[in-house]
């Protein structure tokens, strides 16, 4: 997902999960080749989607996220590292910290 990524890129993207805001604003996937989490805006209709920024996962291999009821918080369960990665959101971006 990161927008420099070419097919032919060396390391490969390998997204496994993909977890929307509570309140609809924001997307965030987990990036397992690249070790990452790309968040991303969505429009109002939900129907386009703008990268906002990608970070790291805390981890090696990201398989699962998910995001607390509130919005406030994004874990990460990183599958290789055998780790849960916690991150605050950002309120006005979405960006994980």
């Amino acid at each position: 997902l990161p927008e420099h990524e070419a097919a032919d890129d060396a390391v490969r993207t390998y997204p496994s999960e993909v977890v929307v805001a509570p309140d609809g604003r924001f997307l965030w996937t987990a990036n397992r080749g690249h070790d990452s989490i790309s968040v991303l805006t969505l429009d109002e209709s939900g129907e386009k989607a703008a990268l906002v920024a990608t970070v790291g996962c805390g981890g090696h291999w990201p398989r699962d996220l998910t995001i607390d009821p509130s919005g406030q918080w994004l874990y990460a369960a990183n599958e290789r590292s055998g780790n849960v990665s916690w991150f605050a959101v950002d309120a006005g971006t979405g960006v994980p910290a």
